[in-house]
């Protein structure tokens, strides 16, 4: 599935039809109808042949958001969402609003209009770490995936005390103390962010435990270290307990050359999806609830 980065395209797919705002709001309207001028636009620029293939496009992606709003109304009304959740929901409609807002704003875009990929985006990241938080929670969605940034990104982590330069350029530190400094800055604030998801859901009750508890987020980097493009003995952390099947509050050690693909399997099997192989496993990755744990620790 293609990424979303836009925090009010992201809300109005979950819950827009949860939101006081309601399907008449401005901001419900149909992609299409966002784009509709450029699509009669384009639609007179091509042949008879093409026009009827644009047609056709256009049919399809309505036809799928009606059973996307339709799907979205039967769900909140089956689910009965909690008070608590509607309130957060309504809270978070207005943030993504202010920051739509702030993003637009003629000022700001002057102020920004010479420098690329720079700025503070720690609201940005908030919001939409917040998304994925409502979401588990209204049982909107259970599978959600979040990227920092692209890979080779250029983002500029100058408005982080401490820091000048872009994050890709800092990894390349040479070994640098100046840059081995700069990079720690920026991986601590990475760090802090998935503290801040991890905190809002182990605030949030669900039955005798909460969302943490029945859930399992996996933070972590494909490298160990950019600057030598190290992919082998990835720190990773697997936060929640996945309704106690995963004893947490340790630290494990894994024998050498254990594929990343091991604990892949281990997670689908928790989540009621098993399979025998994913990738390059070789098997399931021991040791998550404790039982017959091997390794070091």
């Amino acid at each position: 599935m293609a990424k979303e980065i836009n925090p009010r395209l992201a809300f109005d797919r979950l819950f827009r039809s949860q939101s006081a705002a309601g399907p008449a709001s401005a901001d419900d309207r149909s992609i299409l109808d966002l784009v509709a001028e450029d699509a009669q636009s384009l639609k007179s620029k091509v042949g008879k042949t093409d026009r009827m293939k644009l047609d056709e496009y256009f049919e399809s992606v309505r036809a799928v958001e009606k059973r996307i709003a339709f799907n979205t109304k039967q769900r909140a009304e089956e689910n009965k969402l909690p008070a608590a959740a509607l309130t957060e929901i309504e809270a978070l409609d207005k943030r993504v609003l202010a920051w739509s807002a702030a993003r637009n704003d003629p000022e700001r875009k002057r102020m920004i209009k010479n420098i690329r990929n720079s700025g503070d985006h720690t609201e940005h990241v908030r919001i939409m770490l917040d998304l994925m938080v409502l979401g588990f929670w209204t049982d909107t969605t259970r599978i959600s995936t979040f990227m920092f940034g692209n890979g080779v990104s250029p983002k500029n982590f100058s408005w982080l005390e401490g820091v000048q330069g872009a994050h890709h350029e800092i990894s390349h530190h040479k070994s640098e103390k100046k840059s081995l400094e700069m990079y720690a800055l920026i991986n601590k604030w990475h760090v802090a962010q998935f503290a801040y998801m991890l905190d809002k859901m182990s605030a949030i009750k669900e039955g005798d435990g909460s969302l943490l508890d029945n859930s399992m987020l996996l933070f972590g980097s494909c490298m160990r270290d950019g600057n030598s493009h190290n992919p082998r003995n990835l720190p990773l952390v697997l936060a929640g307990k996945a309704g106690g099947t995963i004893k947490g509050g340790r630290q494990l050690v894994h024998k050498k050359n254990t594929p990343l693909c091991n604990l892949y399997v281990s997670m689908l099997d928790r989540m009621g999806t098993p399979v025998k192989q994913f990738g390059d496993s070789t098997e399931a990755l021991v040791g998550l609830d404790d039982a017959g744990y091997g390794g070091n620790a």
